[in-house]
């Protein structure tokens, strides 16, 4: 029997790959339909369902309130959207035009112009690369000289708000906790970099913006979501962003020496692991693949049954109290759990993140100041 999980993989099936929602397990109670739209909430996928619920026949919609106000979170969910490309759009017209760089897109906005409906992706904030640390710096200078205050961070991140917006600067584009492959990791990028071939062009609503090429995407996307489930965990949103990145780009992936390159960054196994969710839950065609990936269905299943858990970065997992203030041993022993999860993943990758997040609750306690988390 079809479970309300079930169903919910099922409507984001649908709605990722525009197919006819499928009514197995349907029609749902008024309590079924809350906690579908519950679970789509903590996976801020809600958007995206939405788009497959409407194509549901009459007698299968939700209850005629949760209905509307689903479709009211979808307006907010399109205003926000809108106003991210307003922002985007002024902010790259402004830099441009006032000094030589050049913003390079990441994440949010580029992963949202793949879906059938760009606006139904809930965005966070915008996140900008310039190549290098020294270009970021420059960009928060000329920023501030705007008049709008930046907040910088430890790891050559950068914070500001444009029209209430979010925004990020980011100085590195892939951090490693493991010492020997951040230095190798950081000199790759600055050789790709300098590549004309480093970066593409993509229209997002009518507005030319710059994007990594997708070889590069694909080292940054599985680097940032490693940190993520060693940290507080992913949700599914991230893996939908996955399996449609891959989708789209399969040709140019495929053509690249991409295995051996997430081998060497240590993200090789961590990778084909998601991949193969994406295959097995999202509906990812195998032939969509940019190459045969290797993950037994049982790792698979235990990443789903986490994923189901975290949510969108943990914010709604019940397990860890993640909300209640001050409480820093559900947040150790979430990461130390996350650790050996996926320890036989990225073992260098897992102890290294354990032993320097050790380091600074020690240094914590010797100073008595809290230290950033990465």
């Amino acid at each position: 029997m079809a479970t309300t999980e079930d169903i919910l993989l099922s409507l984001v099936r649908a709605a990722l790959w525009q197919q006819e929602p499928s009514t197995d397990g349907l029609p749902l109670s008024e309590a079924e339909w809350h906690h579908l739209h519950f679970l789509a909430l903590k996976q801020t996928v809600q958007g995206i369902v939405y788009d497959a619920v409407c194509q549901l026949p009459e007698d299968l919609l939700p209850p005629t309130d949760l209905l509307m106000l689903w479709m009211r979170e979808v307006q907010a969910i399109e205003s926000t959207h809108q106003q991210h490309l307003r922002a985007l759009a002024w902010l790259i017209t402004r830099t441009e035009a006032e000094s030589a760089l050049r913003p390079i897109v990441l994440k949010g906005l580029p992963l949202a112009s793949l879906y059938p409906t760009p606006s139904h992706r809930i965005s966070g904030d915008i996140d900008l690369f310039y190549g290098s640390r020294a270009a970021a710096e420059e960009a928060d200078r000329l920023v501030e000289s705007w008049g709008t205050p930046v907040i910088r961070g430890e790891q050559g991140e950068s914070s500001f708000a444009i029209s209430q917006v979010p925004i990020e600067h980011h100085a590195f584009l892939a951090l490693s906790h493991v010492p020997w492959r951040k230095h190798r990791l950081t000199s790759w990028i600055e050789r790709t970099m300098a590549k004309d071939t480093s970066t593409r062009q993509v229209m997002i609503n009518d507005m030319p913006v710059r994007v990594l090429s997708a070889e590069i995407d694909m080292v940054q996307l599985g680097s940032h979501n490693l940190k993520h489930s060693l940290n507080e965990g992913i949700g599914l949103r991230q893996l939908c962003d996955l399996a449609l990145f891959v989708s789209h780009n399969q040709a140019t992936l495929a053509k690249a020496p991409l295995k051996d390159l997430l081998g060497r960054f240590g993200l090789r196994r961590w990778t084909d692991l998601c991949l193969a969710y994406c295959v097995a839950l999202l509906g990812l065609p195998a032939s969509s693949l940019p190459y045969p990936v290797k993950a037994s269905s049982q790792l698979v299943e235990a990443m789903h049954r986490e994923v189901m858990h975290t949510g969108n970065f943990g914010k709604m997992d019940e397990r860890y109290a993640i909300g209640s203030e001050g409480n820093q041993a559900a947040t150790a022993q979430r990461i130390t759990n996350n650790v050996w999860r996926y320890f036989s993943l990225s073992p260098q990758e897992s102890l290294c993140w354990y032993a320097g997040l050790i380091g600074r609750r020690l240094k914590e306690r010797i100073t008595g100041k809290p230290e950033e988390q990465e």
